[in-house]
């Protein structure tokens, strides 16, 4: 009986820790979507080295997009704003 209540225990966890990290790409996508409308490019192209290669690639789409600009910079204060939002909508 213990045994199988650890495994239900170790299922539930895996699942809580795909949806936390499914959650935190979807953040990742919004915020780089919104930061390439601010900057004016198309956010296509960051949106699928994101999906292929993580944020630093994305990030790096829209520096040389942007050529000069501080992209990291504005990713984290955008995150930030997007947080603030969220929080005030719980």
């Amino acid at each position: 009986m213990g045994f199988e209540m650890r495994d239900s225990f170790v299922r539930r966890e895996e699942c809580k820790a795909a949806w936390e990290s499914e959650v935190e790409f979807a953040e990742m996508a919004r915020v780089v979507k919104a930061l390439a409308a601010e900057l004016g490019h198309d956010a296509d192209t960051a949106l699928g080295a994101l999906a292929r290669h993580g944020l630093g690639a994305a990030l790096g789409v829209l520096a040389d997009q942007a050529g000069g600009v501080d992209v990291e910079a504005g990713y984290l204060r955008r995150r930030a704003q997007s947080r603030v939002a969220a929080s005030r909508l719980q």
